[in-house]
Parts: C-alpha cells; sequence; structure tokens
C-alpha cells in the first residue's frame, strides 16, 4: 500500500493548485480507501504505532489524516492556536471520544491529541513504550505524551 497520498501538502484557500497530477492513480490506486478501513478497524495499540510510523516517515497533511480517521473537521481558534477537531471519528470500537490537531502557520501539524477513555490509556502506555524504542515518551495517570521529531502525539484519558 502506497502512503505518498498522507504527504501531499495541504492547499491554503483562496489558493489555485496547479500540482501536476497522474490521473491515473485516481482510479487504479485504491491505497487511500485501503488505509482509512484499516485506520479504522485496528486496535487502539495498532493505530497508534501506525501513526507513530507515519510522523516517522514524514510531514502528513493534516487535512487527509483527520480525513481517513473521521468525517466533519472544524476548526476552532484558541488562544493563537489553529486546532482542527474530528466531528464524527469512524473508529469499528469506538475507542476514541475526540482527535484534535493543532497546526502552524505553514498548514504543518505541531501536535495531535486523542481523547480515548482511561482503560485504554493503561494498555497503551505499556506496549507503546515497549514496542517503540526510537520514540521519547512522557506518561501520568492522565496522559501519554509521544514525541516523533518535532512533533507530538498525546493520549489522553476522559
Amino acid at each position: 500500500m502506497k502512503k505518498d497520498f498522507l504527504y501531499t501538502k495541504p492547499y491554503f484557500p483562496g489558493i489555485i493548485d496547479d500540482t501536476p497530477v497522474d490521473l491515473e492513480s485516481w482510479f487504479l490506486d485504491d491505497s487511500r480507501e485501503r488505509m482509512e478501513e484499516k485506520l479504522r478497524n485496528i486496535s487502539l495499540n495498532d493505530l497508534i504505532i501506525e501513526l507513530i510510523n507515519i510522523f516517522k516517515d514524514g510531514d502528513p497533511n493534516y487535512q487527509v489524516l483527520l480525513g481517513l480517521l473521521g468525517e466533519k473537521v472544524v476548526k476552532e481558534a484558541r488562544e493563537d492556536k489553529i486546532v482542527y477537531c474530528l466531528g464524527d471519528i469512524l473508529r469499528a470500537d469506538d475507542d476514541i471520544k475526540r482527535i484534535e490537531i493543532e497546526i502552524d502557520e505553514g498548514l504543518n501539524i505541531k501536535k495531535m491529541n486523542i481523547f480515548v477513555i482511561p482503560a485504554e490509556l493503561l494498555v497503551l502506555q505499556k506496549e507503546i513504550t515497549n514496542l517503540c524504542v526510537d520514540i521519547q515518551t512522557q506518561k501520568t495517570s492522565n496522559y501519554l505524551s509521544i514525541s516523533i521529531k518535532d512533533k507530538m502525539i498525546t493520549l489522553f484519558s476522559i
């Protein structure tokens, strides 16, 4: 499965995107659909590992990443931050209650917050730190913070 579509540059509203596109890939490449199905149906632990790998491989497009996980993206302005929240999270296990992505002025992801039920967070704390040795984690009973390059994924217990 190709992951190139994850790393396309986000577009700025009002600016025409004249990037050449291989139209054949639109009809023959189903990588996006397969990735969407995978992310929506795998365990929470596997989802977090997949997100870590996505961030390790490059700088994913926040619009594409949110679209893979659900529907109804809502933009919120908080103090000096730009935050996009996912209104409907489409997960088979209903283990995620909220997803937020904070972006910078260049539309690059700075931080991803995932709000999960407390029982799920306890399991994740043990498994993530054992499986991913080349990342930095910080954990308490209420959150697990994972640093990948200059990005951060934080899982909060709600």
